[in-house]
């Protein structure tokens, strides 16, 4: 989604990037398989110069710690370049040459969250868009450029479908289209908080039907043909049980005719293109329109606060899975 945000006030002089290894499953109704990857920083390092081919220690400097399947993000981190705030990241392909990309229509999404750790103001998103698999530019993939996104910030402009924008406060998924691959593009998009849509203020919350005070795993399918999408539908697993969310998004519920570039089948037009996975943490005061206000219980920021008394807050994702409906969980 948006700008990272941090004061990158140095940066070390140009290394060899490493990137972290991490394994995903792709997985059809007889089972799953894993496949081996890799994940790969953003050309920014939390402000908004591109870090060209220097090589980072994703640990230290931006803190992301990858193990196996597991991916976790830290909100503060004072590496090479000095303090930064969250991280954005992408999954590279085994030969660490081009993002991995995934033809979401007729397909599903899904992965494990522990939410338990994120406050008011802050974002653990997880979302698509429509890049480039080489990349952009000289350094392309492997340095991370190439971003692009529907409100066409620290990037260039693309369809872009948000699984995931939450605290541990609310939870929103929002589909965002464009008239064209690179222009045109629905920076509100169409999206369901069950806080603010159905007014179900326990769904997402400790003690609630989602309990955030314990991992979850979130399934997101992609109904559909070929590159004709229906609709979008969401479901909560968590200690056995699968909890459908109350709605889906779907021409109808969006108000979607056509018009501007927006339905469900130009969005499947751009998922057929192939898109790439982000997992991003950062924070703002301004983050009301997520958890705040009619979208959630949250009725102050102070992130400034929240960044020096839990710098070491994270996210957790894991056991990332993708393939047909109903196979992945």
């Amino acid at each position: 989604m948006f700008a990272l945000i941090a004061f990158a006030l140095s940066a070390p002089s140009n290394t060899t990037e490493v990137h972290p290894k991490f394994t995903w499953s792709k997985c059809t109704k007889a089972g799953c398989t894993k496949v081996n990857g890799f994940i790969v920083h953003d050309k920014h390092i939390g402000d908004t110069k591109d870090r060209g081919t220097t090589g980072i220690d994703y640990e230290k400097d931006v803190g992301v710690t990858v193990k196996g399947d597991t991916v976790i993000q830290k909100l503060v981190s004072n590496g090479a370049f000095k303090k930064v705030i969250g991280s954005r990241l992408y999954i590279l392909t085994a030969d660490e040459k081009l993002y991995e990309e995934f033809a979401l229509v007729g397909k599903e999404f899904t992965y494990t969250v522990d939410m338990s750790e994120i406050p008011c103001g802050v974002n653990a998103a997880l979302y698509t868009v429509e890049m480039v698999a080489k990349g952009k530019g000289t350094n392309g993939a492997p340095y991370g450029a190439g971003y692009c996104g529907a409100n066409c910030v620290d990037g260039d402009c693309c369809p872009e479908m948000d699984i995931q924008e939450a605290s541990s406060k609310a939870m929103v998924f929002t589909a965002h289209c464009c008239q064209t691959s690179t222009s045109g593009c629905d920076t509100s998009g169409c999206g369901y908080n069950p806080y603010r849509d159905t007014k179900d203020k326990t769904f997402w919350a400790v003690g609630g039907k989602v309990d955030v005070s314990k991992p979850v795993t979130i399934v997101t399918q992609f109904v559909g043909t070929g590159a004709s999408l229906t609709s979008i539908k969401r479901k909560y697993v968590q200690g056995g049980k699968a909890i459908d969310a109350a709605q889906d998004l779907n021409d109808k519920f969006c108000n979607w005719n056509g018009g501007g570039g927006r339905s469900m089948s130009r969005l499947g037009a751009s998922f057929t293109k192939g898109h790439v996975i982000v997992f991003s943490l950062w924070d703002s005061d301004g983050m009301s329109w997520m958890d705040g206000g009619n979208a959630g219980p949250c009725t102050s920021y102070n992130v400034k606060s929240v960044e020096s008394s839990r710098p070491n807050l994270k996210v957790t994702w894991s056991n990332v899975k993708f393939g047909d409906i109903d196979s992945t969980y």
